[in-house]
């Protein structure tokens, strides 16, 4: 385990108790609420699909569970996994020699698999593609596809929605690739690093360039930076912690296991840095604040000439090879202050070019909001008319169902009546019959006595 803190990096070895996993490679890590998930990776190169099984490893209690889940769940290599919330989500990677475009999550909670259906323009099948996640929304870029085809685009999946949208990036794009890392820094840029690509005679060749996406503007940019960069490298790791970019490991003729770190740059400190460059320029004192030139003062007045009272004698003669040295130091120099002052036209022609894309896209911007304005007022408008009319014929059906059910109610009444009224003469006749009866009985009992 690596320790980090801004002042200091250490490892160290923590102990491990419970159901250990075994030893694999190309598996995905997972943190969620304090438990790392453990899912895929392969133990033989010849491997047709992943091992199965989820491991979670508990970074209070330091110790592996192997969970029981429930579902069925991707057995891919070479994919790639993000977490949103509580759901991890599966998309794509090998199976069986053949990329897929399937699209799992699975539920830290219930602990289950489920397909997921999504809906918009999806990605097609690949492997060794990337995710990164900034809120609700997943980044995927580049991947190998069955057609050995490294890809350049980049998709977004809403979670929300379950919606894929192929994203429009200005910019420079990278060459296509695979195996590489994209890396979120805060909820604004995702940068890119190293991974597998292709020459221009077809041989496979790794990478090591650095890019980064600002997603502000949806561009990609190539950022300034001092110093060496690692060598080439795939199957690396990447993360961003204390504003540095960590690459750790990977795979070139060798593997890794050297940790290289990129400071990023505020854009306040950004006057700083090319202070430091202009320094190693050799020019000092560039100021980007004005200052107005000094207009030298000069006495205009008549004085008389001082007599000359002893010879002065001229100025030694300065020899020429002392004259070509500050030629050639003014010469340098000049070169020096040119290559600086194209370095600031160029960084000024890409601010009018950026402002510029700005303007448009904030006029694009307003037209999109008036439309979507109108929009918005038209649906609320029919939305209203529709709930009137769904009112109106919904008062008038319960008017209707209420008179209904009044005259339902006197008729049942007046039956009500009627058979209380049948009742009580029925009890009347049978109370006379009753009598009628004990008077026949009483005769015959008289004529039985004659």
């Amino acid at each position: 385990m690596l320790t980090i803190t801004p002042a200091d990096l250490t490892w160290e070895r923590i102990p491990q108790d419970g159901h250990i996993p075994s030893s694999r490679q190309g598996h995905s890590l997972c943190i969620v609420k304090g438990k790392i998930y453990l899912f895929g990776g392969c133990s033989s190169k010849n491997a047709e699909c992943c091992l199965p099984g989820i491991y979670t490893f508990d970074l209070g209690s330091l110790t592996w569970e192997k969970i029981t889940t429930n579902g069925i769940a991707p057995q891919t290599l070479k994919h790639s996994s993000a977490v949103v919330g509580e759901n991890i989500y599966i998309y794509g990677g090998i199976q069986c020699g053949k990329a897929v475009d399937d699209l799992y999550v699975f539920n830290t909670v219930s602990q289950s698999w489920t397909p997921v259906k999504t809906y918009g323009l999806a990605p097609g099948a690949r492997s060794g593609h990337a995710f990164a996640t900034i809120g609700e929304i997943i980044y995927m870029f580049g991947g190998c596809s069955n057609e050995d085809e490294y890809c350049t685009d980049i998709f977004a999946l809403d979670t929300v929605s379950l919606t894929w949208q192929k994203c429009e990036v200005k910019g420079e794009q990278p060459v296509g690739r695979s195996d590489h890392t994209f890396t979120a820094h805060h909820d604004k840029d995702i940068y890119l690093f190293g991974g597998t690509s292709v020459s221009n005679d077809g041989s496979k060749i790794l990478k090591n360039d650095i890019m980064k996406l600002s997603l502000a503007r949806m561009k990609w940019k190539m950022p300034l930076y001092v110093g060496i960069p690692p060598p080439c490298r795939q199957n690396h790791v990447a993360f961003i912690l204390h504003s540095h970019l960590y690459i750790f490991g990977g795979v070139n003729e060798k593997e890794f296991n050297d940790l290289v770190a990129m400071k990023l740059i505020n854009p306040s400190d950004r006057q700083p840095i090319m202070k430091e460059i202009f320094s190693e320029l050799g020019i000092q004192g560039i100021s980007n604040r004005f200052t107005p030139t000094k207009i030298p003062k000069v006495k205009y007045e008549l004085t008389d000439s001082p007599l000359v009272t002893e010879s002065v004698s001229p100025p030694p003669p300065v020899p020429t090879a002392q004259l070509q040295d500050f030629h050639s130091v003014r010469n340098q120099a000049m070169d020096m202050i040119t290559r600086a002052f194209a370095l600031l036209d160029n960084e000024f022609q890409k601010l009018d070019v950026a402002k510029a894309e700005l303007t448009q896209a904030t006029m694009i911007f307003q037209l999109e909001k008036e439309q979507y304005s109108i929009h918005f007022k038209k649906q609320r408008k029919e939305l209203q008319e529709m709930l009137e009319k769904h009112k109106a014929q919904n008062e008038a059906w319960l008017s209707a169902r209420a008179e209904e059910n009044d005259k339902e109610r006197k008729e049942l009444y007046k039956l009500r009546e009627e058979i209380l009224h049948d009742q009580e003469r029925l009890r009347d006749e049978q109370q006379s019959i009753h009598q009628r009866n004990q008077q026949l009985f009483s005769i015959m009992q008289q004529f039985k006595g004659m």
